[in-house]
Protein backbone atom coordinates (compact mmCIF):
# COMPACT_ATOMS: atom_id res chain seq x y z
CA UNK A 1 0.00 0.00 0.00
CA UNK A 2 1.36 3.36 -0.38
CA UNK A 3 1.11 6.10 2.18
CA UNK A 4 -1.49 7.47 2.83
CA UNK A 5 -0.09 10.92 2.80
CA UNK A 6 1.05 11.09 -0.75
CA UNK A 7 -2.14 12.00 -2.27
CA UNK A 8 -1.73 15.62 -3.07
CA UNK A 9 -3.08 14.96 -6.67
CA UNK A 10 -6.11 12.53 -4.81
CA UNK A 11 -6.79 15.80 -2.73
CA UNK A 12 -7.20 18.27 -5.69
CA UNK A 13 -9.12 16.46 -7.21
CA UNK A 14 -11.30 15.46 -4.71
CA UNK A 15 -12.04 19.28 -4.07
CA UNK A 16 -12.50 19.98 -7.91
CA UNK A 17 -15.21 16.43 -7.73
CA UNK A 18 -16.87 18.07 -4.60
CA UNK A 19 -17.10 21.87 -6.40
CA UNK A 20 -18.79 20.09 -9.31
CA UNK A 21 -22.81 20.26 -9.43
CA UNK A 22 -23.20 17.56 -12.41
CA UNK A 23 -24.44 20.23 -14.66
CA UNK A 24 -23.78 18.39 -17.50
CA UNK A 25 -26.63 15.66 -17.46
CA UNK A 26 -25.77 12.48 -19.45
CA UNK A 27 -27.43 13.82 -22.73
CA UNK A 28 -25.54 16.64 -22.91
CA UNK A 29 -22.57 16.07 -25.92
CA UNK A 30 -18.80 16.58 -24.46
CA UNK A 31 -15.85 16.02 -26.82
CA UNK A 32 -13.70 12.91 -26.31
CA UNK A 33 -10.48 12.73 -24.22
CA UNK A 34 -8.89 9.18 -23.51
CA UNK A 35 -6.57 11.07 -21.75
CA UNK A 36 -9.10 12.75 -19.19
CA UNK A 37 -10.99 9.49 -18.84
CA UNK A 38 -7.40 7.46 -17.62
CA UNK A 39 -6.74 10.48 -14.90
CA UNK A 40 -10.45 9.78 -13.92
CA UNK A 41 -9.87 5.80 -13.53
CA UNK A 42 -6.17 7.14 -11.76
CA UNK A 43 -7.80 9.19 -9.09
CA UNK A 44 -10.34 6.77 -8.15
CA UNK A 45 -7.82 3.69 -7.97
CA UNK A 46 -6.18 6.18 -5.62
CA UNK A 47 -9.06 7.17 -3.95
CA UNK A 48 -10.56 3.57 -3.26
CA UNK A 49 -7.11 2.25 -1.94
CA UNK A 50 -6.85 5.50 0.40
CA UNK A 51 -10.84 4.23 1.46
CA UNK A 52 -10.77 2.41 5.18
CA UNK A 53 -14.13 0.52 4.24
CA UNK A 54 -11.73 -1.45 1.59
CA UNK A 55 -9.25 -2.16 4.01
CA UNK A 56 -8.76 -5.81 4.86
CA UNK A 57 -5.75 -7.31 6.60
CA UNK A 58 -3.28 -5.96 8.60
CA UNK A 59 0.22 -4.39 8.16
CA UNK A 60 2.20 -5.70 5.28
CA UNK A 61 -0.56 -8.00 4.49
CA UNK A 62 -3.09 -5.04 4.39
CA UNK A 63 -5.12 -4.40 1.09
CA UNK A 64 -8.12 -2.75 -0.70
CA UNK A 65 -10.93 -5.21 -1.47
CA UNK A 66 -11.33 -5.84 -4.63
CA UNK A 67 -14.64 -4.38 -6.13
CA UNK A 68 -17.02 -4.76 -9.46
CA UNK A 69 -17.63 -1.02 -9.47
CA UNK A 70 -13.98 0.26 -8.78
CA UNK A 71 -11.19 -1.51 -9.00
CA UNK A 72 -12.67 -4.61 -10.89
CA UNK A 73 -13.59 -2.33 -13.48
CA UNK A 74 -9.73 -0.25 -13.32
CA UNK A 75 -7.97 -3.79 -13.82
CA UNK A 76 -10.20 -4.32 -17.02
CA UNK A 77 -10.88 -0.71 -18.23
CA UNK A 78 -7.32 1.02 -17.55
CA UNK A 79 -5.47 -1.16 -19.94
CA UNK A 80 -8.13 -0.18 -22.77
CA UNK A 81 -7.41 3.52 -22.05
CA UNK A 82 -3.63 2.57 -22.40
CA UNK A 83 -3.87 1.14 -25.88
CA UNK A 84 -6.20 3.85 -26.85
CA UNK A 85 -3.17 6.22 -25.82
CA UNK A 86 -0.93 4.22 -27.44
CA UNK A 87 0.74 3.98 -23.55
CA UNK A 88 2.70 0.07 -22.72
CA UNK A 89 3.45 0.73 -19.00
CA UNK A 90 1.25 -0.39 -16.42
CA UNK A 91 -0.07 2.56 -14.09
CA UNK A 92 1.01 2.25 -10.15
CA UNK A 93 -2.40 1.59 -9.42
CA UNK A 94 -2.78 -1.47 -12.00
CA UNK A 95 0.20 -2.81 -10.26
CA UNK A 96 -0.98 -2.21 -6.84
CA UNK A 97 -4.20 -4.52 -7.61
CA UNK A 98 -2.33 -6.79 -9.06
CA UNK A 99 0.24 -7.03 -6.13
CA UNK A 100 -3.12 -7.38 -3.62
CA UNK A 101 -4.33 -10.10 -5.69
CA UNK A 102 -0.77 -12.24 -6.06
CA UNK A 103 -0.72 -11.77 -2.40
CA UNK A 104 -4.60 -12.94 -1.54
CA UNK A 105 -3.84 -15.85 -4.30
CA UNK A 106 -0.60 -17.10 -2.67
CA UNK A 107 -2.18 -17.08 1.22
CA UNK A 108 -5.39 -18.14 0.02
CA UNK A 109 -6.02 -20.49 2.65
CA UNK A 110 -4.60 -18.31 5.46
CA UNK A 111 -7.63 -15.44 4.23
CA UNK A 112 -9.90 -16.32 7.07
CA UNK A 113 -7.84 -14.87 9.46
CA UNK A 114 -7.00 -10.96 10.95
CA UNK A 115 -3.85 -11.04 9.20
CA UNK A 116 -5.76 -10.88 6.35
CA UNK A 117 -9.78 -10.87 6.24
CA UNK A 118 -12.08 -12.55 3.94
CA UNK A 119 -13.63 -9.92 1.96
CA UNK A 120 -17.02 -10.37 4.41
CA UNK A 121 -16.34 -12.52 7.86
CA UNK A 122 -19.28 -10.71 9.78
CA UNK A 123 -21.09 -14.61 9.80
CA UNK A 124 -20.35 -17.80 8.12
CA UNK A 125 -22.61 -17.12 5.43
CA UNK A 126 -21.30 -13.91 4.38
CA UNK A 127 -17.33 -15.71 4.55
CA UNK A 128 -18.78 -18.38 2.09
CA UNK A 129 -20.10 -15.52 -0.51
CA UNK A 130 -16.85 -13.92 0.18
CA UNK A 131 -14.62 -17.47 -1.03
CA UNK A 132 -16.71 -17.99 -3.93
CA UNK A 133 -16.80 -14.35 -5.49
CA UNK A 134 -12.83 -13.52 -4.63
CA UNK A 135 -12.17 -17.09 -6.35
CA UNK A 136 -13.58 -15.37 -9.26
CA UNK A 137 -12.34 -12.08 -9.22
CA UNK A 138 -8.86 -13.25 -8.49
CA UNK A 139 -8.70 -15.37 -11.65
CA UNK A 140 -10.42 -12.43 -13.62
CA UNK A 141 -8.12 -9.86 -12.79
CA UNK A 142 -4.96 -12.12 -13.14
CA UNK A 143 -6.37 -14.08 -16.38
CA UNK A 144 -6.78 -10.27 -17.75
CA UNK A 145 -2.95 -9.66 -16.81
CA UNK A 146 -1.76 -12.73 -18.79
CA UNK A 147 -3.58 -11.64 -21.60
CA UNK A 148 -2.30 -7.84 -21.44
CA UNK A 149 1.40 -9.30 -20.94
CA UNK A 150 1.04 -11.73 -24.24
CA UNK A 151 1.98 -14.66 -22.10
CA UNK A 152 1.92 -17.73 -24.05
CA UNK A 153 0.88 -19.37 -20.39
CA UNK A 154 -1.09 -18.79 -17.73
CA UNK A 155 1.60 -17.31 -14.58
CA UNK A 156 1.90 -19.05 -11.32
CA UNK A 157 -0.40 -16.63 -9.57
CA UNK A 158 -3.15 -17.78 -12.62
CA UNK A 159 -2.81 -21.27 -11.86
CA UNK A 160 -2.96 -21.21 -8.27
CA UNK A 161 -6.06 -18.97 -8.40
CA UNK A 162 -7.50 -21.37 -10.87
CA UNK A 163 -7.12 -23.84 -8.48
CA UNK A 164 -8.86 -21.78 -6.07
CA UNK A 165 -11.59 -21.79 -8.16
CA UNK A 166 -12.74 -25.54 -8.56
CA UNK A 167 -12.09 -25.37 -5.10
CA UNK A 168 -14.92 -23.12 -4.28
CA UNK A 169 -17.23 -24.29 -7.16
CA UNK A 170 -20.49 -25.58 -6.30
CA UNK A 171 -20.22 -29.58 -7.42
CA UNK A 172 -24.33 -30.72 -6.57
CA UNK A 173 -27.99 -29.29 -6.90
CA UNK A 174 -29.55 -26.92 -9.12
CA UNK A 175 -26.47 -24.24 -8.63
CA UNK A 176 -24.05 -26.55 -9.66
CA UNK A 177 -20.94 -25.25 -11.99
CA UNK A 178 -21.78 -21.63 -10.34
CA UNK A 179 -20.25 -19.95 -7.26
CA UNK A 180 -21.54 -18.88 -3.93
CA UNK A 181 -21.93 -14.53 -4.24
CA UNK A 182 -22.01 -11.61 -1.85
CA UNK A 183 -25.52 -11.09 -1.99
CA UNK A 184 -26.25 -7.77 -0.02
CA UNK A 185 -29.72 -6.90 -2.24
CA UNK A 186 -27.37 -4.48 -4.53
CA UNK A 187 -27.89 -4.50 -7.79
CA UNK A 188 -26.78 -5.19 -10.41
CA UNK A 189 -23.59 -7.51 -8.92
CA UNK A 190 -24.50 -8.04 -5.38
CA UNK A 191 -27.96 -9.28 -5.68
CA UNK A 192 -29.67 -13.02 -5.33
CA UNK A 193 -29.36 -12.63 -9.30
CA UNK A 194 -25.85 -12.11 -9.21
CA UNK A 195 -24.92 -15.67 -8.76
CA UNK A 196 -25.32 -16.11 -12.25
CA UNK A 197 -23.29 -13.02 -13.02
CA UNK A 198 -20.33 -14.60 -11.09
CA UNK A 199 -20.21 -17.73 -13.19
CA UNK A 200 -20.22 -15.08 -16.16
CA UNK A 201 -17.51 -13.75 -14.89
CA UNK A 202 -15.81 -16.98 -14.48
CA UNK A 203 -16.15 -18.09 -17.86
CA UNK A 204 -14.72 -14.64 -19.50
CA UNK A 205 -11.64 -15.28 -16.99
CA UNK A 206 -11.19 -18.84 -18.62
CA UNK A 207 -11.43 -17.87 -22.16
CA UNK A 208 -9.20 -15.08 -21.06
CA UNK A 209 -6.42 -17.14 -20.28
CA UNK A 210 -3.95 -18.08 -22.48
CA UNK A 211 -4.15 -21.52 -24.36
CA UNK A 212 -8.02 -21.02 -23.12
CA UNK A 213 -10.69 -22.98 -20.69
CA UNK A 214 -9.96 -25.84 -23.18
CA UNK A 215 -6.20 -26.48 -22.80
CA UNK A 216 -5.53 -27.59 -19.42
CA UNK A 217 -5.02 -31.05 -19.40
CA UNK A 218 -5.96 -31.84 -16.05
CA UNK A 219 -9.39 -33.55 -14.67
CA UNK A 220 -10.50 -31.25 -12.61
CA UNK A 221 -10.45 -28.44 -15.04
CA UNK A 222 -12.03 -29.94 -17.76
CA UNK A 223 -14.49 -31.78 -15.30
CA UNK A 224 -15.36 -27.64 -14.16
CA UNK A 225 -15.35 -26.47 -17.19
CA UNK A 226 -18.36 -28.85 -18.22
CA UNK A 227 -20.04 -27.93 -15.22
CA UNK A 228 -20.11 -24.12 -15.89
CA UNK A 229 -21.88 -24.03 -19.42
CA UNK A 230 -24.26 -26.14 -18.56
CA UNK A 231 -25.02 -24.09 -15.37
CA UNK A 232 -24.82 -20.78 -18.21
CA UNK A 233 -26.60 -22.54 -20.42
CA UNK A 234 -29.62 -24.05 -18.19
CA UNK A 235 -30.12 -20.78 -16.76
CA UNK A 236 -29.42 -18.02 -19.09
CA UNK A 237 -33.07 -18.22 -20.24
CA UNK A 238 -34.58 -16.72 -16.94
CA UNK A 239 -32.17 -14.21 -16.23
CA UNK A 240 -32.63 -10.31 -16.08
CA UNK A 241 -31.05 -8.47 -19.23
CA UNK A 242 -27.96 -7.08 -17.68
CA UNK A 243 -26.61 -10.91 -17.07
CA UNK A 244 -27.80 -12.27 -19.92
CA UNK A 245 -25.56 -9.71 -21.99
CA UNK A 246 -22.74 -10.36 -19.77
CA UNK A 247 -23.73 -13.78 -20.59
CA UNK A 248 -23.44 -12.92 -24.21
CA UNK A 249 -19.80 -11.56 -23.30
CA UNK A 250 -18.94 -14.81 -21.79
CA UNK A 251 -20.10 -17.28 -24.51
CA UNK A 252 -17.59 -15.07 -27.15
CA UNK A 253 -14.83 -16.13 -24.74
CA UNK A 254 -15.41 -19.55 -23.75
CA UNK A 255 -17.35 -21.86 -26.58
CA UNK A 256 -20.72 -23.97 -25.61
CA UNK A 257 -22.11 -21.06 -23.02
CA UNK A 258 -24.82 -20.26 -25.67
CA UNK A 259 -26.27 -22.01 -28.36
CA UNK A 260 -26.70 -20.11 -31.55
CA UNK A 261 -30.49 -19.56 -30.97
CA UNK A 262 -29.98 -17.92 -27.40
CA UNK A 263 -26.94 -15.64 -28.55
CA UNK A 264 -29.21 -14.14 -31.53
CA UNK A 265 -31.72 -13.71 -29.02
CA UNK A 266 -29.69 -11.63 -26.20
CA UNK A 267 -28.52 -9.48 -29.34
CA UNK A 268 -32.22 -8.74 -30.36
CA UNK A 269 -33.42 -8.22 -27.40
CA UNK A 270 -30.63 -5.54 -26.03
CA UNK A 271 -30.71 -3.99 -29.49
CA UNK A 272 -34.15 -3.17 -29.13
CA UNK A 273 -33.89 -1.82 -25.41
CA UNK A 274 -31.23 1.25 -27.20
CA UNK A 275 -32.71 4.80 -26.79
CA UNK A 276 -33.47 6.83 -29.52
CA UNK A 277 -30.23 8.79 -28.89
CA UNK A 278 -28.00 5.89 -29.39
CA UNK A 279 -27.29 4.91 -26.15
CA UNK A 280 -28.75 2.49 -23.16
CA UNK A 281 -30.34 2.95 -19.77
CA UNK A 282 -28.97 0.53 -16.93
CA UNK A 283 -32.88 0.20 -15.69
CA UNK A 284 -34.20 -1.12 -18.90
CA UNK A 285 -31.60 -3.90 -18.24
CA UNK A 286 -32.43 -4.61 -14.80
CA UNK A 287 -36.74 -4.35 -13.73
CA UNK A 288 -36.51 -3.36 -10.18
CA UNK A 289 -37.80 -0.54 -7.37
CA UNK A 290 -34.89 1.44 -6.19
CA UNK A 291 -34.27 1.05 -1.83
CA UNK A 292 -35.24 4.42 -1.13
CA UNK A 293 -38.48 4.69 -3.56
CA UNK A 294 -37.08 6.92 -5.35
CA UNK A 295 -37.97 7.01 -9.59
CA UNK A 296 -35.00 4.74 -11.32
CA UNK A 297 -33.24 6.51 -13.73
CA UNK A 298 -34.03 6.31 -16.97
CA UNK A 299 -32.04 8.35 -19.57
CA UNK A 300 -28.61 6.84 -21.32
CA UNK A 301 -25.86 5.63 -19.17
CA UNK A 302 -22.00 4.99 -19.64
CA UNK A 303 -22.16 1.79 -17.94
CA UNK A 304 -25.17 0.28 -19.68
CA UNK A 305 -23.91 1.79 -23.40
CA UNK A 306 -20.47 0.59 -22.82
CA UNK A 307 -21.39 -2.74 -21.80
CA UNK A 308 -23.85 -2.97 -24.32
CA UNK A 309 -21.14 -1.62 -27.36
CA UNK A 310 -18.49 -3.71 -26.23
CA UNK A 311 -20.25 -7.16 -26.07
CA UNK A 312 -21.79 -6.20 -29.18
CA UNK A 313 -18.59 -5.83 -31.19
CA UNK A 314 -17.12 -9.32 -29.29
CA UNK A 315 -20.49 -10.85 -30.75
CA UNK A 316 -19.41 -9.84 -34.33
CA UNK A 317 -21.25 -7.01 -34.83
CA UNK A 318 -18.84 -4.33 -36.91
CA UNK A 319 -19.01 -0.59 -35.89
CA UNK A 320 -20.71 0.03 -39.36
CA UNK A 321 -24.09 -1.64 -38.01
CA UNK A 322 -26.43 0.61 -36.88
CA UNK A 323 -27.23 -0.45 -33.08
CA UNK A 324 -23.11 -0.39 -32.85
CA UNK A 325 -22.30 2.86 -34.65
CA UNK A 326 -25.33 5.00 -32.68
CA UNK A 327 -23.66 3.74 -29.62
CA UNK A 328 -20.26 4.40 -30.55
CA UNK A 329 -21.31 8.13 -31.67
CA UNK A 330 -23.14 8.49 -27.82
CA UNK A 331 -20.02 7.16 -25.80
CA UNK A 332 -17.74 9.82 -28.12
CA UNK A 333 -20.40 12.82 -27.05
CA UNK A 334 -21.14 12.25 -23.45
CA UNK A 335 -18.05 11.79 -21.59
CA UNK A 336 -18.49 14.23 -18.61
CA UNK A 337 -15.99 17.28 -17.67
CA UNK A 338 -14.43 15.44 -15.31
CA UNK A 339 -13.37 13.07 -17.55
CA UNK A 340 -15.93 10.40 -16.48
CA UNK A 341 -19.03 8.98 -18.50
CA UNK A 342 -22.31 8.90 -15.93
CA UNK A 343 -23.30 6.00 -14.43
CA UNK A 344 -26.82 5.63 -12.16
CA UNK A 345 -27.72 3.51 -9.16
CA UNK A 346 -30.50 0.93 -9.04
CA UNK A 347 -30.37 1.01 -5.33
CA UNK A 348 -30.99 4.53 -4.44
CA UNK A 349 -30.76 7.93 -6.02
CA UNK A 350 -27.20 8.91 -4.98
CA UNK A 351 -25.33 11.94 -4.57
CA UNK A 352 -22.77 12.03 -7.38
CA UNK A 353 -20.57 14.71 -5.38
CA UNK A 354 -19.87 11.76 -2.75
CA UNK A 355 -17.02 8.96 -2.97
CA UNK A 356 -20.49 5.99 -2.82
CA UNK A 357 -21.96 7.93 -5.49
CA UNK A 358 -19.57 7.93 -8.43
CA UNK A 359 -19.26 4.11 -7.94
CA UNK A 360 -21.49 3.10 -11.10
CA UNK A 361 -19.11 6.10 -13.07
CA UNK A 362 -16.41 4.52 -12.18
CA UNK A 363 -17.65 0.86 -13.96
CA UNK A 364 -18.99 3.18 -16.66
CA UNK A 365 -15.70 4.68 -17.54
CA UNK A 366 -14.19 1.84 -17.45
CA UNK A 367 -16.91 -0.04 -19.45
CA UNK A 368 -16.72 3.26 -21.97
CA UNK A 369 -13.39 2.38 -22.54
CA UNK A 370 -13.72 -1.36 -23.37
CA UNK A 371 -16.33 -0.67 -26.31
CA UNK A 372 -14.34 2.69 -27.64
CA UNK A 373 -11.30 0.21 -28.22
CA UNK A 374 -11.56 -1.51 -31.53
CA UNK A 375 -12.71 -5.01 -31.60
Amino acid sequence: MRPRDSRCRLAIVVIGVLGFAQSARADEPRKLSVEQAAQYLDDRADEWFGFDGADRGEGADRVSCLSCHTSVSYALGRPAARRLSGQKQPTEDETQILANVRRRVEHWAKLDSPRFRLSYDFDDRKKVESWGTEAVLNLLVLANDDRQSDRKAPSESTRKALAHLWATQEKRGPDAGSWDWLDFKLRPWEAPEARFYGATLAAIALGTMPGGPDSPDDATTREGVEHLRKYLSSHVDTQNLHNRLVALWAATEMKGVLTDSQRREVIDAVIARQRANGGWSLSSLVDCRRQDGTPQETASDGYATGLAVHVLQRAGLGRDRPAVAKGLEWLRTHQQPEGNWVGFSLNKKRDPKTHVGRFMSDAATAMALLALEPH
